[in-house]
């Protein structure tokens, strides 16, 4: 017979879920595992490594399984990436030097290419930015909320950094070793979250306010939303035609802080990046310049701009931070002073996250139209 843990009394749920995930996350185990990295044979370490790594994975999950109420695979799921994010965590606190012999026997000889500045970058992000919303997404799940949004926002985001992590190190200067392995579940769980979510998960009925008013026209924040996308348009098209190699002009100087660590970093990370926003991101954007126009907002606007606000956050965090990196060499580095560099990156950001605010606000239940009508 499965053994649970007696659950607090009801109206705690939340507390007791949060709490537990929290718990788990700060454990001895990673500092354990590490050491125990030190005593596998040099001829099979890197093997050893990832055998050892999914069976403490493994366990994990049975502990949560049959250790919790909750045996819900969304649940599991995000409660294990909660306390993998706190080990992402160690992965750039050890590479700066604040700890040690946490993740060094990894660093050496399971993933390297994460003792780097683009490596410390993205799983600066995994510790923070995707450990809070793993416990967004917990607190919402198990306390029966809508967690849709919150779901395409992070899956966009984290399909976004394996993409372009593993991307780069089997084109760029890095090699991949077995551990490389090691990054699936980070592909495979967001890929069954977002079926969960399009299967399961209902979706909000919205229609614009603009729909019951006697005539529409564009509004002042509009046109700043249209003209922030064409700039972003622009910023990335230059980006693209000059990882390229483009000579002209006009592109390379829109991008002049950073045009030499797009053309001649080895550690091609960014110039992936580069093109996968030409590729997905310009076309979501020119959808949205579109729907700014028009004065019905549909569902899939929302869904496809807030997978593209979490993939441009995470992006730009972890380029921004790359850029300015003492580790990154000299002559590919940032003045972080430089407002030509700061202006454009953190536009790609804001405009994104300004749309969804805008969609949200300006838009109402269609019980309320309803009424209305």
């Amino acid at each position: 017979m499965k053994t649970k843990i007696s659950r607090p009394e009801k109206g705690y749920g939340d507390i007791y879920n949060v709490a537990f995930t929290f718990f788990l996350s700060i454990s001895a185990i990673l500092y354990l595992v590490n050491i125990l990295f030190a005593y596998i044979d040099d001829s099979v370490r890197t093997f050893g490594m990832m055998d050892l790594s999914f069976g403490v994975l493994l366990a994990i999950v049975l502990v949560f399984y049959y250790g919790n109420q909750i045996n819900d695979l969304m649940y599991i799921g995000m409660t294990l990436f909660a306390w993998i994010a706190v080990i992402d965590a160690f992965i750039p606190l050890d590479y700066l030097g604040v700890t040690q012999n946490f993740m060094s026997e990894y660093h050496k000889f399971g993933e390297p290419y994460l003792l780097s500045s683009w490596g410390s970058a993205i799983y600066i992000f995994h510790g923070t930015g995707f450990y809070i919303m793993y416990l967004v997404l917990i607190y919402l799940f198990t306390n029966k909320k809508s967690w849709r949004s919150v779901g395409i926002y992070w899956a966009g985001a984290i399909l976004n950094s394996m993409i372009v992590l593993i991307t780069g190190v089997f084109t760029g200067k890095h090699s991949a070793t077995f551990c490389t392995l090691l990054n699936i579940p980070y592909i495979v769980f967001p890929i069954f979250v977002l079926f969960r979510i399009f299967k399961t998960q209902n979706r909000s009925n919205w229609v614009t306010k603009t729909k019951i008013q006697e005539k529409f026209s564009i509004k002042v924040h509009d046109v700043f939303l249209i003209l922030g996308f064409i700039g972003s348009i622009w910023i990335i098209l230059a980006k693209f035609l000059v990882v390229l190699g483009s000579k002209v002009w006009v592109f390379k100087e829109t991008v002049a802080p950073e045009t030499a660590l797009l053309l001649e970093d080895p550690a091609r990370f960014y110039s992936i990046q580069v093109l996968l926003f030409f590729f997905y991101i310009i076309p979501a954007q020119i959808v949205s310049v579109y729907y700014l126009l028009q004065e019905e907002k549909p569902q899939y606007l929302w869904e496809m701009s807030a997978a593209m606000a979490g993939i441009m956050l995470q992006a730009q965090f972890s380029y921004i931070l790359y850029s300015f990196d003492t580790q990154t060499p000299q002559p590919f580095r940032v003045d972080w002073t430089d407002i030509n560099f700061w202006l454009p990156n953190v536009l790609l950001v804001i405009i994104p996250h300004l749309f969804i605010i805008r969609l949200y606000i300006h838009r109402v239940p269609d019980t309320k139209i309803a009424k209305k009508q």
